[in-house]
């Protein structure tokens, strides 16, 4: 326990000898793991404290220690009821004068040596002699009177006295409280030392409360003006329970300055992280959890004694770091505790304030624009890798080679091709580009297409030559497969052939096709050129060709079937999608077509990153490996914190809401006319506000913003709703949860799972800080 300043740290921090120059900085070195105070309660009437061990251990200033005979107590308080005892006094009575009773007293002092009093009792008017000192026990008082009867004063007579005394523990209390400032520790965290009993009433402060400690055994039951601290046989295999919650280490119980119970975990640092790391930062990657035990490793040396008036280092919440106890605690989160032992980030020789926040959202800030004052190793960064090197991780590659085009019609062609060459039509090159598009395809080209499409049709295999690719051609085969024979000539009237065959060149259509080329036209297969011509006798190109066959698929709903998900982050180079509550990987094939979105059209690329939240349709081939894949990018934030379901967030606050929040933090806003950021930091955060109301116009700035509007974070703009001229609601829009300073803890987690290890990611956060074990 401290009262003052605990000097813990003078005891286990020592500077180490090294021969270093005189301006050389010694190194920070603590001599054994320390033991944090952990403030569980602070206003309890009573607790129960338990373990699963045979009996519970209790432990006070200078005592040794009680075994309790018990595995369970209740601990309450109640006002200092100082102990009664019986003092016997020794005295010849009813003497009838002053003379008499000093012949008596001086008979007294000859005969056995003890002092003798003469005195008037009042109540009987007759005169008395007290003899010696008075006893504190029966025992002695019966031997004395007994030795004075000897001595031939058998008429004593043997009054008993009660009186009130105070123990050494409360004359030590009492000088603890007068001395201890402004500390509201309550109980005796000392040994007494020379306090010696008194009657004195001056000697004990007013109010004073003792401990009661109340269990089955009788060895369970006693009183205490000292703060108790309860532990088990076996602090860490059976741990001791505050009203059914476990921990590791000690409960200590102690009176505060309101007269009710605190209860503090003294515990040892590396144990009580064990009920942090996975309370603060459970997302499962190891190198996560190693950077959130080596922040809040640092973050609790860092803070000792920062509750010192109260009796403890660290509150278990967010106001210092949430701590669950034994309960809590992983198998990686401990495996992340036990690995970074004794580690602490440093900067200048000494622990930083390592301060940490779940969601950055995208940057942090310069602590100065949040706890108004700079640190040079908590600057604002990006919550990400620098550059193209963050995304590589997440890519996904492919060996084909792109296309290469550059008519912007030929885009959509290019995907087309490339689904179907995975269904079975020929794909006779290694890039696609706008000459060959433009070319007419060869022989066997037209006849593996042509073939795919009489399979489709359930029809014969038609004989293909160069000719084939020619209309008037082109025309019979497709005519085979869409229509019934002589259908076009049956149902197409000369005049339907006529107004159908209405173009420029339409007259060079041999009369035995044109009503089968009219029927095409009508049926939007065949289309002209742009100088509004045919060409019959040209033959198509491949892109010709592709339009033709997806205007085919289109119509009969032929188009290749794709499967789609929503991607997460990719993991060597695998698609990874959510199934169910797993995550399921699936191998993409090294030539993989691979295309992704670029405003509204996919574009074929060698490489794409896969962050999570992408939109991907694939389709795969025989062995369940992906062939074809297309991203439609996420409009997700991509940093390392992207996982986060508090990366983006809106609120929607009336504006008398807004005014009641404010006017908590700045007095004397009248009316609420209009709320503005004024000034933002280094991430764009609002570090100050303008406050426009009736009585003028007032500023609020740094970390009180985010207090003082409720809302995740200060990284917002705002919308305002008029009605008229005036300002009705404020919707907010932002990012990030926390107060934005220091590690990240979702970006953590991002930059581990794209492989940074913790030092790295403690580097990242903490700007010019070395990863040092210290013990």
């Amino acid at each position: 326990m401290r009262i003052t300043a605990r000097l813990l740290l003078l005891a286990i921090v020592v500077q180490v000898w090294v021969p270093v120059s005189a301006d050389a900085e010694l190194p920070f070195v603590i001599a054994a793991e320390p033991r944090i105070r952990v403030g569980l309660v602070t206003n309890a009437s009573s607790v129960n404290v338990t373990t699963a061990d045979s009996q519970l251990l209790a432990y006070a200033p200078g005592e040794p220690v009680r075994h309790l005979a018990t595995n369970r107590v209740s601990v309450t308080a109640r006002a200092y009821r100082p102990p009664v005892v019986d003092h016997y006094i020794f005295e010849i009575q009813n003497l009838a004068t002053a003379d008499e009773a000093s012949a008596v007293a001086a008979d007294v002092r000859e005969a056995t040596g003890e002092s003798a009093l003469v005195s008037l009792d009042a109540k009987t008017n007759r005169w008395k002699v007290w003899i010696g000192e008075p006893r504190e026990s029966k025992e002695d008082a019966d031997a004395f009177r007994a030795a004075l009867a000897q001595r031939g004063f058998s008429d004593v007579t043997v009054v008993v006295e009660k009186r009130t005394v105070h123990s050494p523990d409360a004359v030590a209390l009492s000088d603890q409280v007068r001395t201890a400032g402004k500390s509201e520790v309550r109980s005796l965290v000392r040994t007494t030392g020379s306090a010696q009993v008194t009657g004195e009433a001056d000697a004990v402060v007013p109010g004073l409360r003792e401990v009661i400690v109340n269990g089955s055994a009788e060895a369970a039951r006693y009183t205490s003006l000292k703060a108790v601290s309860f532990g088990s046989f076996d602090e860490r295999s059976t741990p001791v329970r505050l009203n059914g919650t476990a921990y590791r280490g000690r409960l200590e119980v102690f009176v505060n300055s309101r007269g009710t119970l605190s209860v503090v975990n003294e515990v040892p640092l590396e144990d009580y992280l064990l009920g942090v790391v996975p309370a603060e930062l459970s997302l499962p990657q190891l190198e996560a959890q190693k950077a959130q035990a080596v922040a809040a490793r640092t973050y609790a040396i860092a803070n000792i004694d920062r509750f010192a008036r109260q009796g403890f280092d660290v509150r278990p919440d967010v106001w210092s770091q949430v701590y669950k106890g034994v309960s809590i605690e992983t198998p990686m989160g401990t495996r992340a505790v036990r690995e970074t032992a004794g580690m602490v980030a440093m900067h200048g020789g000494k622990p930083i304030m390592a301060y940490y926040t779940s969601t950055c959202g995208g940057r942090t800030e310069n602590s100065e624009n949040v706890f108004e004052k700079a640190e040079p190793y908590l600057r604002g960064v990006e919550c990400s890798l620098e550059g193209r090197r963050h995304f590589d991780p997440f890519m996904v590659k492919t060996s084909r080679q792109p296309p290469r085009l550059r008519d912007e019609g030929n885009v959509e062609l290019a995907r087309l091709m490339s689904m179907l060459s995975i269904n079975g039509f020929a794909l006779s090159t290694q890039q696609i580009t706008d000459e060959w598009l433009e070319d007419v395809p060869s022989t066997g080209e037209i006849s593996n297409w042509m073939n795919n499409l009489a399979s489709k049709f359930s029809r014969t295999w038609p004989n293909v030559t160069a000719e084939t690719a020619k209309p008037i051609n082109l025309a019979g085969v497709l005519s085979s497969f869409l229509y019934e024979p002589g259908a076009p000539d049956t149902l197409l009237s000369d005049s339907d052939v006529l107004y159908h065959l209405s173009f420029d060149d339409a007259s060079e259509i041999p009369l035995a096709r044109r009503a089968e080329i009219a029927m095409l036209m009508r049926d939007g297969y065949f289309t002209l050129r742009p100088d509004l011509t045919l060409q019959p006798n040209r033959p198509f190109s491949r892109a010709k060709f592709l339009r033709l066959i997806r205007q085919i698929y289109e119509k009969r709903k032929w188009m290749p079937s794709l499967q789609t998900a929503t991607a997460r982050p990719t993991i060597d180079g695998k698609l990874v999608v959510r199934v169910g509550r797993t995550d399921r990987p699936i191998d993409i094939r090294p030539d993989v077509f691979l295309f992704r979105q670029y405003g509204s059209e996919f574009y074929g690329v060698r490489e794409a990153a896969l962050v999570g939240g992408e939109e991907v349709r694939y389709q795969t081939d025989a062995s369940g490996a992906i062939f074809y894949m297309e991203i439609v990018p996420t409009s997700t934030p991509t940093v390392a914190e992207n996982m986060s379901p508090f990366t983006n967030w809106s609120e929607t606050v009336a504006a008398s809401t807004v005014q009641s929040r404010l006017s908590r933090y700045v007095r004397g806003i009248g009316t609420l006319y209009d709320v503005n950021v004024k000034s933002k930091g280094y991430s764009r955060r609002a570090t100050e506000i303008e406050i426009v109301g009736s009585n003028g116009v007032k500023t609020l700035k740094g970390g009180r913003i985010r207090s003082a509007l409720r809302l995740r974070e200060q990284l917002f703009v705002i919308e305002k709703l008029y009605s008229g001229d005036r300002v009705v609601s404020y919707t907010f829009t932002g990012r990030g949860w926390g107060h934005g300073v220091g590690m990240c803890q979702y970006g953590a987690f991002g930059l581990a799972r794209m492989g940074v290890k913790y030092d790295d990611i403690i580097r990242h956060y903490y700007t010019g800080v070395d990863v040092t074990k210290v013990y």
